[in-house]
């Protein structure tokens, strides 16, 4: 019995029975139904996912096909794949889901899972759009030529009625064969990513001002659930670093964006959102306390479309703007308003086909040379999405535009692109492989035969005070002499620096007319020479009262100018052999350049360019009392309103205006005199310097007794003969009385024999008076004490009272 119970639960066994071990010979045993319930469930939970793969795929379906909601199918497709889904035309759908992404990293994700649809789709349902979406991935991942394979596979599948395919997938050809010639031609530059400020988020559209002080963008950030635009600055320190970003609070509860900005940074262009994808452009002003509320920029710029950016040239004449109105070459174009004669915006011109094309072109930037217009466009000849390009106003009209070329542009978006000044730096936001998400701002330095462009920028300030100067609110009116007195634009210093960004062409001879309040308008005239390069021009105009007796009599301008990379240096500079590599190679790109330094181990030049962006002049170290230093030059000039004064202004017919100023200050040809200048020879005899004459006043009386009036007149005959003499006018009192009293008193007694002089034609300028209250010396008698003094002086050595 027992072998065959051994027997029978050997086959109990074999049947499927676990005998589990410590039965001591009576095993434990778990019958079959149960096992049966255990693979009957593992079979269910299978069939459970492949139903729950398969609802996620339906789902996702249904959102690909139906709705063209690739977003909402993009997370289906991917979880069934990441179940196991081996489905080719799910790979396929979930490759086209990551090709509609906004993001290039979320793009390129589209790849892999495309090559695999693409192996498999022999029998399969992949239809041939994925030659396109392979093409168009492959593109902006820079396999160009793997790229142009598959858009002409695709374009073999098209018929002769899909004329849209055919002319898209055509453009798509050129353009990757745009690709493939501008990066054969790549420039020698290296594109370096602005680390300060970019982010995972989005950061698009620098703007810089012109001495590179200032920086400001747009960036899309996350608040409150919602993606919003806001416009955010940041401030260059002395060391070259970037002060941490800051949002400009605009009160408006649409989103904002960079447009443009005045080369001073007083004045920014900004884009406000509207309804139904309209939107404007407005101004804003700097302000003490931030920036003023948005001013719409009229009519004739804004129109019920879009507009997005806007650039104004430095005279502030012109402005040049994109937009989608209907009269345009299709999509977005760039039209230009002149200035009327009121300051509001003329009627808008197209640009014209040269320009706009059947494409997008938008952020125009127009150099402060006037002539060079950049813009982004994804026509013309781009390498991929919207590139930048550049073209030149020459004889009336526009230039055939250049593309900027690789590595500034990319297969992707490179755009919003702004020049420093001096033609050195470029900055712009581009959305390129190895950023660190979205668009980020880059920056780079042109090429030196690129960059030379002949201008002067004026980096000045205005102070006005007698102990320590301050600013005053000044305007600043640069006129071009030589082209028939027309202003040109009109500056505003800042409010509480008085600090002002001039940019003037060479070759030309301009008056700043400035009117700065308390002081009678006055002229300061600046001569910029006809050079072939760009250099700086720092300034310092400090304005001062002239007193006598706490009456304000004039006022003295002293102008400072301080000049860099002007004139012929003795020595040969990196610059200057850099230069001269140039005319002997005919053309030489930045990468050549550091080929050669390198090679010559010339580390100077080598520390030069690495350090070239971040080497500037701020004004607040120019030390403009340096006399010595070659590259100053100052001059002061007094006026005195008995001279000149609101009766005696120059009237200066100004285009439609008349400006009312002092005379013109030809600082220059004044600073060459004032530092040269040589004691005029004098024919006067000398023995009238010794001489003093006295007048003597009753007692508490400031009245002069009209006896004295013969005398005076024989000082006032050797002033009129000798325009080279002054006189010194000392006032005294008795020590009786408060010193305040006494001092009062000898003010007023040399005060009347002042206007005795004056009144009889001397001017100001050559009277010298001052009251010196009590008589010091007790010895002099009550009569003595209550005198005025006058003696005649040569006004070339005259040291001052």
């Amino acid at each position: 019995m027992e072998n065959r119970l051994c027997q029978k639960q050997s086959i109990i066994n074999e049947a499927g029975i676990m005998c589990l071990p410590g039965s001591k010979g009576r095993p434990r045993v778990i019958s079959i139904l149960f096992c049966s319930l255990i693979l009957l469930c593992i079979t269910c939970i299978r069939l459970s996912a492949q139903g729950s793969d398969d609802a996620l795929i339906d789902r996702a379906h249904k959102f690909f096909e139906l709705a063209k909601n690739y977003e909402a199918a993009l997370p289906l497709y991917q979880q069934a794949v990441d179940n196991g889904v081996m489905e080719p035309l799910v790979h396929y759908r979930l490759g086209v889901c990551y090709a509609y992404a906004p993001s290039l990293n979320q793009q390129y994700k589209g790849i892999s899972y495309l090559e695999y649809a693409f192996s498999k789709k022999e029998g399969s349902q992949i239809p041939d759009e994925i030659h396109y979406f392979l093409g168009q991935l492959y593109h902006k991942d820079i396999n160009i030529q793997q790229a142009i394979l598959h858009y002409e596979k695709y374009k073999k599948t098209l018929k002769s009625d899909q004329k849209k395919e055919l002319q898209d997938t055509n453009r798509q050809l050129e353009i990757c064969k745009n690709a493939l010639f501008l990066m054969n031609e790549k420039k020698g530059i290296v594109i370096n990513s602005f680390n300060d400020i970019n982010s995972e988020n989005i950061e698009y559209n620098p703007l810089v001002t012109a001495d590179e002080s200032m920086l400001a963008f747009t960036a899309v950030r996350e608040e409150n659930g919602k993606l919003v635009e806001k416009i955010y600055t940041a401030n260059r320190s002395k060391n070259g670093k970037w002060s941490q970003p800051e949002v400009i609070d605009i009160k408006t509860k649409s989103n904002v964006g960079t447009a443009g900005i005045s080369s001073d940074g007083q004045e920014m262009l900004i884009f406000v959102g509207g309804e139904n994808n309209s939107g404007s452009i407005y101004t804003i002003q700097k302000t003490a306390g931030g920036w003023s509320a948005p001013v719409t920029l009229g009519n004739n710029v804004n129109s019920r479309y879009l507009e997005t950016t806007a650039s104004v040239t430095p005279n502030g004449k012109t402005i040049y703007f994109a937009s989608n109105r209907p009269d345009g070459y299709g999509g977005m174009d760039i039209y230009k308003c002149d200035k009327n004669p009121d300051g509001s915006w003329g009627k808008p011109q197209n640009l014209g086909p040269m320009i706009n094309t059947p494409f997008n072109e938008d952020a125009p930037f127009i150099h402060p040379d006037s002539k060079t217009l950049f813009f982004t466009s994804n026509g013309h000849n781009t390498m991929g999405g919207t590139d930048i390009f550049k073209s030149y106003h020459m004889a009336g009209e526009w230039k055939k535009p250049e593309n900027l070329g690789y590595p500034i542009n990319t297969p992707t978006n490179d755009n919003y692109f702004t020049l420093t000044a001096n033609g050195k730096t470029g900055y712009f936001s581009s959305e390129r492989k190895g950023g660190k998400g979205g668009q980020d701002i880059y920056f780079f330095e042109m090429p030196d035969h690129e960059a030379n462009i002949p201008l002067t920028l004026i980096k000045g300030r205005i102070l006005a005070g007698e102990e320590e100067p301050k600013a005053v609110p000044t305007t600043i009116k640069v006129v071009d002499v030589d082209a028939h007195q027309k202003i040109d634009y009109v500056y505003n210093p800042n409010k509480e620096t008085g600090n002002y960004l001039i940019i003037l062409s060479p070759g030309k001879n301009y008056d700043l007319i400035i009117e700065s309040e308390g002081y009678l308008p006055y002229t300061v005239n600046v001569h910029i020479p006809n050079q072939t390069y760009f250099y700086q021009l720092y300034q310092e105009i400090v304005l001062k009262p002239i007193k006598q007796f706490d009456v304000i009599v004039g006022q003295e301008v002293t102008v400072r100018n301080a000049f860099y990379d002007t004139g012929k240096k003795t020595e040969t500079t990196v610059r200057q052999a850099n230069e001269a590599m140039l005319v002997q190679n005919d053309s030489i790109d930045l990468f050549d350049m550091m080929e050669s330094i390198i090679a010559a181990t010339d580390t100077t030049a080598f520390n030069y360019l690495l350090d070239l962006m971040y080497k500037t002049s701020p004004i607040d170290e120019v030390d403009f009392n340096n006399l010595k230093n070659d590259k100053v030059e100052a001059a002061a000039v007094s006026y005195f309103y008995d001279e000149t004064g609101e009766d005696d202004l120059i009237a200066k017919k100004v285009g439609n205006e008349t400006v009312y100023t002092l005379p013109t200050f030809y600082v220059t040809e004044e600073a060459v005199k004032q530092k040269n200048k040589k004691l005029t020879t004098s024919n006067y005899d000398k023995s009238l310097l010794n001489q003093l004459h006295k007048v003597y006043f009753a007692v508490g009386e400031s009245k002069m007794n009209t006896a004295y009036q013969e005398e005076l007149n024989t000082v006032l005959e050797a002033l009129k003969k000798h325009p080279e003499i002054g006189i010194e006018i000392s006032g005294y009192a008795s020590p009786e009385g408060n010193e305040e009293t006494n001092r009062k008193l000898s003010n007023e007694r040399a005060i009347e024999v002042l206007n005795y002089f004056n009144q009889r034609g001397i001017v100001r300028r050559r009277i010298k008076a001052r009251g010196y209250g009590a008589t010091a010396t007790q010895k002099v008698s009550a009569e003595e004490s209550r005198r005025v003094e006058i003696k005649l002086v040569d006004l070339n050595e005259y040291k001052g009272l």
